[in-house]
């Protein structure tokens, strides 16, 4: 089964949510580099889920979307970065069957910019910062991009075919990755 999942920034100041379609089966440490990849962000800092009304007296990293989100009115509260307080409403917009063509997980509408890694609420409301983008076909598209290289890397598990000392020096060469934070 399919989920479809709209999840929110919370006060930001305007709307800033992606609707994002994953399997049920989707473990909450996946579901972190998912959220990681639709809000551009590079997994620095720690992150928590909470639930509203939890299913499980206990929840772990491993536990399955459908172990806690089993209709319309269950909610997940994501956290990221404490020193922010970056909170996230997760709900259930709808559950699906798979398509077979469609490359999951996907965004399929996304609103607005998310504030980049190193800013803060004050950037945002002294104005530094302006999160609005008029061209949310664009944001879910980036997004896409990043997400189909998740599903090339096993979300969070490292690149097939390459061991941990390649990784090492994939990230240590800098004439040959560069990482511009994939911002628009």
């Amino acid at each position: 089964m399919m989920f479809e999942l709209r999840i929110t920034l919370l006060d930001v100041g305007i709307p800033v949510w992606r609707d994002i379609q994953l399997d049920d089966d989707t473990t909450f440490s996946d579901l972190h580099f998912i959220l990681q990849s639709a809000f551009n962000w590079s997994d620095l800092h720690p992150h928590t889920f909470k639930f509203a009304t939890p299913h499980k007296d206990k929840s772990a990293e491993s536990d399955r979307l459908r172990d806690h989100i089993q209709g319309k009115d269950d909610k997940i509260i994501y956290t990221y970065n404490m020193e922010e307080n970056w909170e996230h409403e997760i709900v259930l917009q709808k559950a699906m069957e798979a398509k077979a063509d469609v490359l999951y997980p996907r965004c399929v509408r996304a609103e607005n910019l998310a504030p980049e890694e190193d800013h803060t609420r004050l950037d945002i409301t002294d104005g530094t910062l302006d999160l609005a983008y008029k061209d949310s076909g664009e944001i879910a598209k980036a997004i896409n991009e990043e997400l189909a290289y998740l599903n090339v890397s096993g979300l969070g598990e490292g690149l097939p075919g390459l061991d941990e000392d390649e990784w090492i020096a994939l990230d240590d060469d800098e004439d040959e990755w560069e990482d511009d934070g994939g911002h628009l």
